[in-house]
């Protein structure tokens, strides 16, 4: 089941992936004093299809779920939006894990449970990521040298 909570608007929309409806709310509620506008899946596969659908500031992606796990996630929503940041959070850590999921691509890592500043700590960095990251590939590259006229 996936749900769609309209807690806030104006910084940014961010998923939420989670089996745990709990963790989920939490989170939507947390984002949401921020004026986030906040989506959430419950399932890898729901999340998948929302990002190919819309674009976010930020994924908070689950490692340990039912079916399609987060870490065979990462690889799959990096195929769609590279540059999608994404914040694991995991109540099932260890360090091979955290390793392997940073060499994947993950933006921020956050084993539960968390404090609510820290979650807010990863998502500003986030969307301020993902603003340069939209900035660079909406002007382009700088000109290189030997593309600049000489005299």
């Amino acid at each position: 089941m996936t749900a769609r909570t309209r807690i806030g608007a104006g910084k940014g929309r961010v998923l939420v992936c989670d089996d745990d409806a709990g963790v989920r709310g939490l989170i939507a509620e947390a984002l949401g004093s921020k004026s986030i506008l906040v989506e959430t899946a419950d399932r890898a596969m729901d999340a998948i299809q929302k990002i190919m659908r819309t674009r976010y500031q930020a994924l908070i992606l689950d490692l340990k779920m039912p079916g399609l796990g987060g870490l065979d996630t990462i690889p799959i929503i990096k195929r769609i939006d590279e540059t999608l940041p994404i914040i694991v959070v995991t109540g099932h850590s260890s360090y091979e894990t955290e390793r392997t999921a940073r060499a994947a691509g993950v933006f921020y890592y956050l084993v539960k449970p968390f404090p609510v500043e820290e979650l807010w700590k990863a998502v500003s960095a986030a969307t301020r990521h993902r603003k340069v990251a939209k900035n660079r590939a909406d002007t382009g590259p700088p000109p290189s040298s030997s593309s600049r006229k000489s005299r």
